[in-house]
């Protein structure tokens, strides 16, 4: 099912709850990456290690107010060690703020020694234990806990939540790779970065390939596709995910899912608050 939300409408239902009228209701689209890395962020309160590597970490960002939710998100780049977890930091402050604690995982990525396919997929599996264990004994079981990931990391997630072994309330991809194949044979600097990952392309290692391809129906949580119509980089064709639910939010491009000044946060924001008391 694909439910497109209009930017126009999301603008007016902002401004209508608007209590001031000397603050406009304007919000940005289409961010640039340099908007979401000048963000105000706050350094995560703690962290641990959940294997040998200092790569495989786990950040944690408390709620400033009571946790109405918990996210655990694994953070995009084109699987590449060139980007990791801190350019969602901005992210990360402002969901605290909201009420939602966020635990961040790092892993080995393409270019670091165990990274790539399948190492760094394993790394996200090991990880999530670790994060189920961190969660209780923070007292967060039962507040309702969100997968999600953005980009290379909304694929990683969505691969990750078929083998998942605590409840989740939903699984979230944020502008996702979800058909690895199709996108290996694209011309933007991230698409060719896919054949890095898996160390060849889809022809020579279509096996790779078809593993690393999501399958809804091996999630038990439903799975939330957000995507943008302005993506220039993960393409709104990648949003077609038999099983899924997909939002489109118009105007919005690659990196509005981590600024938390446009209508896309909001988007993200409403599931995650949708199961809070």
């Amino acid at each position: 099912m694909i439910r497109i939300i209009s930017l126009l409408t999301a603008l007016v239902v902002l401004q209508a709850c608007q209590t001031s009228p000397q603050r406009s209701a304007e919000k940005p689209k289409n961010v640039p990456y340099g908007e979401v890395m000048s963000q105000r962020y706050q350094i995560a309160a703690s962290n641990i290690t959940y294997a040998d590597s200092n790569l495989q970490r786990i950040y944690y960002w408390p709620a400033q107010s009571k946790t109405q939710s918990a996210l655990i998100f694994i953070h995009g780049g084109c699987w590449l060690n060139a980007y990791d977890y801190t350019h969602a930091r901005g992210l990360f402050t402002a969901l605290a703020k909201q009420g939602v604690a966020t635990f961040a995982i790092e892993y080995r990525r393409t270019g670091d020694a165990g990274g790539g396919w399948p190492g760094t997929l394993t790394d996200i599996q090991q990880a999530l234990p670790a994060v189920k264990q961190w969660l209780n004994e923070k007292a967060l079981g039962d507040v309702p806990v969100y997968l999600a990931g953005h980009s290379a990391g909304g694929h990683l997630a969505l691969l990750a939540a078929q083998s998942v072994t605590f409840p989740i309330e939903k699984v979230i991809g944020l502008a996702a790779i979800t058909d690895p194949a199709t996108y290996a044979k694209g011309a933007n600097s991230c698409q060719t970065a896919t054949p890095q990952f898996f160390n060849g392309m889809p022809d020579e290692l279509a096996e790779a390939y078809a593993a690393a391809t999501p399958n809804v129906a091996s999630i038990e949580a439903p799975v939330i596709l957000l995507q943008g119509d302005a993506d220039a980089i993960v393409p709104v064709t990648q949003g077609q995910l038999a099983g899924s639910e997909v939002i489109i939010s118009e105007g919005a491009g690659h990196f509005d899912w981590l600024h938390s000044q446009t209508p896309a946060y909001q988007l993200l924001l409403e599931q995650l608050l949708e199961g809070a008391e």
